[in-house]
């Protein structure tokens, strides 16, 4: 049976990293529930990073935002940009989504950002 879960080669863990990541990443705003920062890094796989702050009062529920997110990151890696660090920072409005309306704003926006880089990228090699 396939194990389902980011294994730790996929999971942002030292300061370091985090701390490259905020240094160098780009960021982007998801209708003010998320904040998705990014930076291009030297795997051939994505790694996630995922800080929920305590204005999320309770540890169960930032705990639960972080299974959202990982959850949303594992089914859908394809979205997120490749070969990238990515760190994701939930605002606490996140608490009023449910899971199925939250992946729909998220990947509507996801899928818009991919085309506009895909687009710029295109531009830079058609110069």
């Amino acid at each position: 049976m396939k194990k389902e879960g980011l294994s730790s080669k996929e999971r942002l863990r030292k300061d370091e990293e985090f701390q490259a990541v905020f240094r160098e990443g780009k960021k982007v705003w998801i209708d003010a529930i998320l904040l998705i920062i990014y930076k291009p890094n030297d795997f051939n796989y994505r790694r996630l990073g995922i800080i929920v702050s305590k204005k999320i009062k309770k540890a169960t529920q930032r705990n639960r935002v972080k299974r959202l997110i990982r959850e949303f990151f594992r089914r859908n890696k394809d979205l997120f940009p490749e070969n990238c660090d990515i760190i994701i920072i939930p605002h606490p409005n996140l608490l009023n989504f449910k899971y199925r309306d939250f992946v729909g704003v998220v990947k509507e926006k996801l899928l818009s950002l991919r085309k506009i880089e895909t687009s710029s990228h295109d531009k830079k090699i058609d110069n």
